[in-house]
């Protein structure tokens, strides 16, 4: 699963031209609502994270991007700037050995089932 921040969302906008940033050009399952600025889920490489009563995820790797939330995603055009702006200010190494590479979000495996909901708790489990 992948999961991007509100902060990481912010912080995308804030060194966009246009100052905005959508969810959607980066495609996660869940966005997580946070209050520490910058790329924050940078720092949850090999935690684990509870989301609502059950569900606990392993963070397995930052989200290296490619061209595709440059391109246009329904009513939202084309935005070269979606990966250039993470070109000049998050790249960082997605997992093990790897090259830096422009990132925003991490992907997830589940180590305990559940089911969420819009506004569940989530913390460092």
């Amino acid at each position: 699963m992948h999961l991007i921040t509100s902060s990481t969302l912010a912080e995308i906008a804030a060194h966009s031209p246009s100052g905005t940033a959508h969810a959607e050009r980066y495609r996660p399952n869940i966005v997580i609502g946070t209050l520490t600025p910058g790329f924050t889920e940078n720092d949850w490489f090999d935690r684990d994270l509870r989301i609502g009563a059950d569900l606990v995820i392993r963070v397995v790797a930052r989200t290296s991007r490619c061209a595709i939330p440059t391109l246009q995603h329904g009513a939202l055009p084309r935005d070269p700037e979606a990966l250039r702006v993470l070109a000049n200010h998050n790249r960082v190494v997605p997992m093990g050995d790897s090259r830096p590479e422009p990132c925003a979000g991490v992907y997830a495996t589940v180590v305990n089932p559940g089911h969420i909901g819009a506004g569940d708790p989530v913390s460092f489990a």
